[in-house]
């Protein structure tokens, strides 16, 4: 059943009334992050007939709650001449202008506690800061999608009509006829397993292994004197054991553990993934405790990229990265549009529906010097020479058998990433490969270079080879020792081709 919907968005529009709830939510969360040193000195010393400090937590419970209830009472926002204008405060008040066409990435996030009233949280990214520029906390499903629509789109008309059906998923024009559908991607939930199986296993077990000094500091705190410690008996069972049964099922359950977590991160986070193509617009709607909707303008995107282990390789699933603009390295925030699990052919008509072309044959590529595999390789002896060396003067060459296996695996590595590395110049892209275990490809067009320039130390002049630093407003993409005659001439041809087309980046 579809239902016909009219906002006026010329007009000074409020928050939702039931958003007064997630006023008190955060008043309550705000507090109780700022109170909770004071609680526990209250339960510890179990001073619990300090009036004064229970007085203290009324006045900042009010305090906070007043200034958020101002907060909400004294925002408001609209959309004229093609600008969200953004109104906020009482006695210091401030208003954002933000211009239609400059607007890069809008999303919908709905948090648990969103959920549980029915509203969403509108935020608004451009070009212009590292953080959310505009965020709108507290808007109904309905209004936050005919927002979404007219943000993305950049219409003229300021009284939007929007056709939703009821799957909150779906987006229909009511011009659009049946021989043309929307280009769909829908990833099922056996498709999640596979890729929750065979992702992030180094990332889960660092983050592990951080968290688990965290606990074992936090234990020996309460548990061991000063002059013990906790990671002495590890060690003192570690090396009794390590051999026995106790060592088997620790390896066996860090496996375990590493592989069942980010199975059930990844079902939480990406849980019914749908994308769709509106306007040129890539549309997703993800999550399971928490709610997303993000719209990718395709014209906005500045590269593109897939990555693929082995195993996923053999299920034909790609992992991909539509990235946008970014404001400096370290951004986090503006991580564009992910797609945890496609096959080669949703690949081929996702990147064809965002750049009108299909993917390059990358068999003929150009790769870096061969002198690169030599000196890392010269560089990994520098190690294995200073160990063998300590071994010899300590008298523990006995333990030489562990330096060769471990520089047999590191020389492995650094060969497998030498050659899975390559560089392609075709059709108005350059496009990367490279890694060793998840094999990354990124495409990136010339129209969205901004800056081209080549590197050189003093030891890769006298042996003609350098680096090509490619910088977009997605971030930088470096060519690592490559020949520098031919990073010359890809120079020019990059130069030549934007000065050309007079290519614009927005």
């Amino acid at each position: 059943m579809n239902q016909k919907n009219n906002y006026n968005f010329s007009e000074l529009n409020k928050l939702d009334r039931k958003a007064l709830f997630l006023v008190l939510g955060t008043t309550l969360w705000t507090v109780a992050r700022a109170i909770w040193p004071i609680l526990a000195i209250i339960i510890v010393k179990r001073e619990m007939k300090s009036w004064y400090l229970f007085a203290v937590i009324g006045v900042v419970t009010i305090l906070t709650f007043a200034t958020k209830l101002i907060n909400f009472f004294y925002f408001s926002y609209q959309i004229v001449d093609n600008e969200l204008i953004i109104k906020k405060g009482w006695l210091s008040k401030s208003t954002t202008a933000v211009k239609l066409d400059k607007i890069h990435e809008v999303n919908l996030n709905q948090k648990f506690i969103h959920k549980l009233i029915g509203l969403y949280v509108v935020n608004v990214d451009t070009a212009g800061s590292s953080k959310t520029e505009i965020e709108i906390n507290g808007i109904d499903f309905k209004k936050a999608l005919a927002l979404k629509d007219l943000l993305t789109t950049a219409e003229q008309d300021i009284v939007v009509s929007n056709e939703i059906v009821n799957d909150n998923i779906k987006f229909q024009h009511q011009n659009q006829s049946h021989e043309n559908p929307i280009p769909k991607i829908k990833i099922s939930l056996i498709s999640l397993i596979k890729i929750g199986l065979t992702r992030n296993y180094l990332q889960t077990f660092g983050l592990m292994i951080a968290f688990s000094f965290q606990i074992i500091d936090q234990f020996q705190d309460f548990f061991y004197e000063d002059d013990a410690s906790v990671y002495d008996d590890i060690f003192e069972a570690s090396y009794n054991q390590y051999l026995g049964l106790v060592g088997v099922v620790l390896f066996f359950g860090l496996i375990l553990f590493v592989v069942v977590f980010n199975l059930v991160r990844t079902l939480i986070t990406y849980f019914n993934y749908q994308i769709n193509l509106k306007d040129k617009h890539l549309t997703a709607s993800y999550g399971l405790t928490d709610s997303h909707i993000i719209s990718v303008p395709a014209n906005k995107v500045q590269m593109f990229q897939f990555q693929q282990n082995y195993f996923q390789k053999l299920m034909d699933l790609f992992e991909i990265k539509i990235k946008q603009v970014e404001s400096n390295e370290d951004n986090k925030k503006k991580k564009g549009l992910i797609i945890p699990g496609a096959n080669y052919l949703e690949l081929s008509n996702l990147f064809n529906v965002i750049f009108d072309k299909g993917l390059i044959d990358l068999k003929a590529g150009l790769k870096p010097h061969i002198r690169v595999l030599v000196i890392k390789s010269l560089i990994l002896c520098v190690p294995v020479i200073v160990s063998l060396t300590i071994m010899y003067f300590t008298d523990s060459l006995h333990f030489s058998w562990i330096i060769l296996p471990l520089f047999a695996l590191v020389f492995l590595l650094i060969f497998l990433g030498y050659k899975n590395e390559k560089m392609v110049f075709k059709d108005d892209f350059i496009v990367l490969k490279s890694g060793i275990w998840d094999i990354n490809t990124t495409y990136l067009p010339i129209d969205k270079i901004q800056k081209v320039s080549i590197s050189q130390s003093y030891f890769q002049e006298k042996n003609q080879i350098g680096s090509l630093n490619l910088y977009t407003a997605a971030g930088i993409v470096t060519l690592y020792y490559y020949d520098f005659n031919i990073l010359q001439k890809l120079t020019n041809e990059i130069l030549y081709k934007i000065e050309k087309n007079k290519y614009s980046w927005m």
